[in-house]
């Protein structure tokens, strides 16, 4: 397959999604490119399911969507819902407290405050929204992070711009039966990045790219792990330590920096690529089943015997295992969110 051209025009109509795979013979390749199946666009709202799992990977060649359409609020026990959802702005001469999201059973006077059985991975890609938690409210902009973990909070969008966002979501597990490991209350560190995190202490960085966890109370600021190299930056966000088995599972990395996540467990992080040629100690593989989305510059994925695909801003990825590299191209610095899941266990 030759190298395929970023199309700006398309990314404006649905979310392109590429994912790749190893198929009979053994190749590494690419299986889809497009839309996935699983996407309604209206003029106003639109929703893109990039992976579906109904729970604990048996292995990195299951197939990333669910058999029927729909958009359930929470997967099953164990199971992941990644998507990307667009959402209006504030109508013009609205009053900005009549635009909360509303959730069937809230409470009039706190229109659109609710909780799930969920640990949500949350990362702004374009626009401001309004985050109100019991304690206040806070505005995410693009760029920032949330970790949502099981907490009472309510969406409004910050402005007449609207905002889109992409968010993983997990349903812990309780059948399950393992210990965290390598792993550490979040903290705020001193990396630029905003990270809030909801049930936890608030931190607050204050730089230009974010990181936001929410909770009563809230850590709000910077991401508090990255490892770097010339021309590469991995900023640790999330780390589950294992199996999820409850909401407030999980946090900031404890012990040796690790590509892949536990047995059982998932990674959440940033990666920011400066632009250089390519090198052949990018290439790499893990056994894990990866959600890439793209939040600033462009990058050229390769895959071997020249399989190619440029990807922009709004681009998702799913990688299945595949050996593969990233290089990032044009003058911009390349960055995007992923969560990396397990699939050995």
């Amino acid at each position: 397959m030759s190298a395929q051209t970023y199309d700006h025009a398309m990314s404006q109509t649905f979310v392109r999604r590429v994912v790749t795979g190893i198929d009979a013979t053994g190749r590494h390749v690419i299986t889809s490119d497009g839309a996935a199946p699983n996407t309604i666009v209206t003029d106003t709202v639109a929703v893109s399911e990039v992976l579906w799992l109904d729970g604990p990977l048996p292995s990195i060649a299951d197939g990333p969507d669910k058999s029927d359409s729909g958009f359930a609020l929470e997967p099953p026990p164990g199971g992941v819902s990644a998507r990307i959802i667009r959402m209006p702005g504030i109508p013009h001469g609205a009053d900005p407290d009549s635009t909360w999201l509303r959730v069937a059973g809230d409470d009039p006077n706190t229109p659109g405050m609710h909780a799930t059985d969920t640990l949500d991975l949350m990362v702004v890609l374009k626009g401001s929204v309004v985050m109100g938690l019991e304690d206040g409210e806070r505005i995410i902009g693009p760029g920032e992070f949330v970790i949502q973990r099981g907490t009472l909070h309510r969406w409004r969008p910050a402005d007449e711009h609207g905002w889109t966002y992409f968010v993983t979501m997990l349903r812990p597990d309780v059948e399950v039966s393992a210990e965290p490991v390598n792993v550490k209350p979040a903290t705020a560190g001193d990396t630029p990045i905003r990270r809030v995190v909801t049930g936890s202490p608030v931190v607050d960085g204050g730089s230009a790219d974010r990181r936001v966890v929410t909770g009563p109370p809230v850590v709000d600021g910077g991401a508090a792990d990255a490892m770097s190299s010339p021309t590469t930056t991995i900023t640790d966000l999330w780390h589950t330590g294992g199996p999820l088995q409850s909401v407030e599972q999980g946090g900031d990395p404890d012990g040796p920096w690790s590509l892949v996540p536990p047995t059982g467990g998932l990674w959440f992080r940033l990666v920011e690529l400066t632009p250089a040629p390519p090198s052949e100690e990018g290439w790499h593989a893990t056994p894990t089943v990866d959600v890439d989305v793209v939040l600033r510059g462009r990058v050229l994925l390769e895959l071997p015997d020249g399989v190619q695909t440029e990807l922009g801003p709004g681009d998702v990825v799913i990688q299945r295992g595949t050996n593969h590299r990233w290089t990032a191209i044009g003058d911009e610095q390349f960055a995007m969110a992923t969560v990396m899941i397990d699939a050995t266990h």
